[in-house]
C-alpha cells in the first residue's frame, strides 16, 4: 500500500473522494485524523491509501511539483513570507509616520508585493491554487494577521527586519538550487537579489537612527559578478571628452528606492 496526496476541490466530500479512489471512508478519516470529516474544504491536502501503481488524476498534483509547491507556499503566504512582509512594512510606515521612514518602508513593501505576484505565477505554473496560506504539519493553514510582528520600538523593529531579510535572501537562494525549473529559478534569484538590497537599506537605517552599531555582515552574492571591460576615463570631472557626471539621485531616506 502506498499513499497519494489529494488536494480537496470545491464540492468534494469524503464519500465522493473515497468512491473515486475505491477506498473506504474510514481509511481516509483515520489516516488524516479528521475529527470533523464533514468539514473538509477546498485546498485542504489529504493522504489517500492507494496502490503503488496508482496514476495521478487531473485533480492530483504529481510529484515533484507538489513538493515544490509546498516549499513555495511557505515563502508566498506562510508565517514568514512575502504576504507577511508586505503587510508588516506598510503597517510600520503608517505607525512611524515620518517622511524618512515612509520613503524607506513603502518602496520595500511594494517590492514585496511584486514578489508575491511572481510567486503566485510560479505556483500556477506548478498547477496549484495560489491561495494565501501554507502547509503546516500536514494541515493547510490560512495566512493570519497575527503573523505580523507589531513591535513599535524603532531599533527593535529594524533588527527584526534585518534578520527577516537575511533569512529570506538565504532561503530563496536555497530554493533556487532545490527546484530545477529554470523559469522558477529565475524568479527566485531575482527575489533574492531584492532581499539583499532590502537588507542593506535596513542596515543603513539602523546605523543612522540607532546610534553607534557595527556594520551588518555581507550576504552571499546571488550570482557571480558580471564580466566587463572597464573604460578608461579622465580622472578630472568635467574634463574635455569626459562623460557627464551622473545626477545626484536621492538616497533611501530622501525618497529613493535604493
Amino acid at each position: 500500500m502506498d499513499y497519494a496526496r489529494y488536494i480537496v476541490q470545491a464540492g468534494d466530500t469524503i464519500y465522493k473522494i473515497a468512491k473515486a479512489y475505491a477506498v473506504e471512508m474510514a481509511q481516509i478519516i483515520q489516516l488524516n485524523h479528521l475529527k470533523h470529516p464533514d468539514r473538509i474544504y477546498a485546498g485542504q491536502v489529504l493522504l489517500l491509501p492507494v496502490l503503488a501503481t496508482h496514476e495521478p488524476t487531473d485533480e492530483e498534483i504529481p510529484e515533484p511539483n507538489f513538493t515544490y509547491a509546498m516549499w513555495l507556499y511557505d515563502a508566498y503566504a506562510g508565517k514568514v513570507s512575502e504576504l507577511t512582509a508586505v503587510t508588516t512594512y506598510l503597517y510600520q510606515a503608517v505607525l512611524l509616520d515620518r517622511p524618512e521612514f515612509d520613503a524607506l518602508l513603502r518602496p520595500i513593501a511594494y517590492d514585496e508585493l511584486q514578489h508575491l505576484e511572481k510567486l503566485a505565477l510560479a505556483l500556477r505554473h506548478l498547477g496549484v491554487d495560489p491561495r494565501y496560506g501554507s502547509l503546516s504539519s500536514g494541515h493547510w493553514v490560512d495566512w493570519r494577521s497575527n503573523f505580523i510582528n507589531y513591535t513599535s520600538e524603532l531599533c527593535v523593529l529594524l533588527d527584526i527586519n534585518i534578520a527577516d531579510e537575511a533569512k529570506a535572501h538565504r532561503e530563496y537562494l536555497e530554493l533556487a538550487q532545490r527546484i530545477p525549473i529554470p523559469e522558477i529559478q529565475c524568479i527566485l534569484t531575482e527575489i533574492a537579489a531584492d532581499e539583499e538590497r532590502h537588507y542593506h537599506l535596513f542596515c543603513q537605517a539602523k546605523q543612522q537612527y540607532c546610534g553607534e552599531c557595527a556594520p551588518c555582515p555581507p550576504l552571499p552574492p546571488c550570482s557571480p559578478p558580471p564580466m566587463y571591460t572597464p573604460i578608461e576615463t579622465p580622472e578630472t570631472p568635467g574634463a574635455p571628452g569626459s562623460p557627464e557626471m551622473p545626477p545626484n539621485y536621492p538616497g533611501p531616506h530622501e525618497g529613493g528606492k535604493g
